[in-house]
């Protein structure tokens, strides 16, 4: 089996190697995937940096049309001028707010302000009220506006966060007020800012608004996994002294995201406001799902006939190692156990055509074959004068008795010359013939032939009697016969010392008829005659057939 162990040491190696491979390049292709990630939320980080400017931008070059409008600037400058009018004035400024305001298309403000030179609001438009007569005096951006600065801010006005724009209004050469645009910090308004990236706003632990990307291929996170990290952002050093986060992994129920927490640029981040961009983690790549993961193109241009080929290569030579190490030997096994079954029974196999384990199959078939023949030959031993069926059979048994103690019809022809035939009248025509000698012991070798009248053929060397039935005899007469050969038999087995246990007169009967019969049949006699006798130290009996 050495091949075999060494073919399947190959393959395991192999596979060990393979596998191993598997798993390095899936880390690797994780590592990857998360590294990518990485990459593309500093990107993103980049990129919404330059569209916070941009945006912020946008809105102080929409914000010229309404500082600069006619309407607005006449009326605010009358209202600088004589305080008093002011009732007056502030419907017609309002009017003309919203005019411009609706023209500002999809920069429209949610919070459109027009402050006068003393930071009162005069007037306030846009979808979030119109309520006035509030101050604004004091915030950094508006006291800029007022001194001629054009600025942008993010503003906490409640629970609300507005992102602020400011401008002058300048008429004469005079800073008669400032425009105070603000847009509402809302779901949509972030989903603008990105289409590949989740951007977030939250105000200490609360979330404000999440944005979710344009494209629907891109997974994003619930509201509620992106304020995980914020109750611990009071913990992280880079963001208290740098204003910006490490970069935090988020767990989802179906993705794994990477967030980036920084405070908001502006008067807002003094409470608690900043902002958040979030971006997926590309799920790790498992080692059943390659295939998957590979385009189709990369699996058309994998070697498949040298992969097939090389499969069926391997599978080739582990089947014949396999049929010469294991299966072949077992069937030569197979074989010569068969083989048993018409051989000796005290023939064995022969270990030393086998090897290693099938050689160790043959010993232990050897092994046990040996003792249940010992056991056979022991229950004999011990059983076999006491009881009935180990010398004349099972009782529905239609075999003869032991060979070893009777010898019947087909053993005679060795002991006896055939019975002459019957007697047949001589034709008309032949002369008369003397008559025969009788039937005597055959002279020995080189002597001479026996004359004259002789004896009668006595019993055997060793017989105690020979006894024959009367041709014609009754049934009572031939059962005494029968039992006087039964008595004859037992007596002589006792005196040799064995077993007569069992040895019943009705099956001895049995069987001295079945023999007598069918002695009768082959040869045509009249009487079968039963000697008793002594043969190898053991009692026989012996049926001779007698013609007359």
């Amino acid at each position: 089996m050495f091949l075999s162990r060494f073919w399947t040491l190959l393959l395991v190696i192999a596979v060990a190697i393979s596998v191993s491979v598997l798993m390095l390049a899936q880390d690797l292709i994780n590592r990857e995937r998360e590294e990518n990630s990485t990459s593309s939320l500093y990107k993103e980080l980049d990129k919404l940096e330059v569209a916070f400017t941009l945006h912020a931008r946008k809105r102080l070059d929409v914000l010229i049309s309404v500082s600069a409008d006619e309407d607005v600037t006449s009326n605010m400058a009358a209202i600088a001028h004589t305080p008093k009018k002011i009732d007056e004035y502030r419907p017609k400024l309002l009017t003309a707010l919203n005019r411009m305001n609706n023209e500002l298309d999809k920069y429209r403000a949610d919070m459109l302000l027009a402050v006068g030179t003393n930071g009162d609001v005069l007037v306030k438009t846009g979808s979030k009220g119109r309520d006035h007569d509030f101050n604004l005096a004091g915030f950094p951006t508006v006291e800029a506006a007022l001194r001629g600065y054009v600025r942008d801010d993010v503003w906490k006005l409640g629970s609300d966060v507005y992102l602020i724009a400011t401008r002058p209004v300048i008429q004469s050469g005079q800073y008669v007020g400032a425009i105070v645009h603000g847009v509402l910090v809302t779901d949509a308004m972030a989903s603008m800012l990105s289409s590949t990236a989740q951007v977030a706003y939250f105000s200490n632990s609360v979330m404000v608004a999440v944005g979710t990307p344009e494209s629907k291929d891109v997974p994003h996170a619930k509201d509620s996994e992106i304020a995980q990290p914020l109750a611990d952002l009071d913990n992280d050093k880079q963001f208290i002294q740098k204003g910006r986060s490490s970069i935090r992994r988020i767990k989802g129920a179906d993705q794994d995201f990477l967030a980036v927490f920084s405070r908001i640029r502006g008067e807002a981040s003094l409470n608690g406001v900043g902002w958040a961009v979030v971006v997926p983690v590309s799920r790790p790549i498992a080692l059943t799902s390659i295939y998957e993961e590979a385009g189709s193109q990369d699996v058309e241009n994998l070697p498949w006939v040298t992969l097939i080929g090389s499969a069926i290569l391997v599978l080739l030579l582990g089947w014949f190692w396999n049929y010469f190490e294991s299966e072949r030997p077992i069937s030569k096994l197979y074989k010569a156990i068969v083989a048993l079954e018409k051989a000796d029974v005290k023939d064995q196999l022969n270990v030393y055509k086998y090897k290693r384990n099938v050689r160790k199959i043959a010993k232990a078939f050897n092994t046990v074959m040996d003792a249940k023949l010992r056991t056979l030959m022991s229950n004999i031993g011990e059983s076999g004068g006491r009881n009935v069926s180990n010398i004349l059979g099972d009782k529905t048994d239609e075999s003869r008795l032991s060979s070893a103690s009777f010898r019947f019809a087909e053993d005679i022809d060795d002991d006896i010359p055939a019975p002459p035939s019957a007697f047949e009248a001589p034709p008309p025509d032949a002369k008369p013939k003397k008559p025969a000698p009788p039937v005597g012991p055959t002279p020995a070798r080189g002597g001479k032939p026996l004359t004259g009248p002789q004896k009668p053929l006595g019993p055997p060397a060793g017989t105690t009697g020979v006894h024959q039935p009367n041709p014609g005899t009754s049934p009572a007469d031939e059962k005494a016969y029968f039992q006087h050969v039964h008595a004859e038999f037992v007596a002589l087995k006792q005196k040799l010392g064995e077993p007569v246990d069992g040895l019943t007169f009705d099956r001895f009967e049995v069987t001295l008829k079945k023999n007598r019969d069918a002695l009768v049949a082959r040869y045509g006699c009249k009487a079968v005659k039963f000697n008793v006798y002594e043969k190898d130290g053991k009692a026989s009996l012996k049926a001779i057939p007698v013609k007359s």
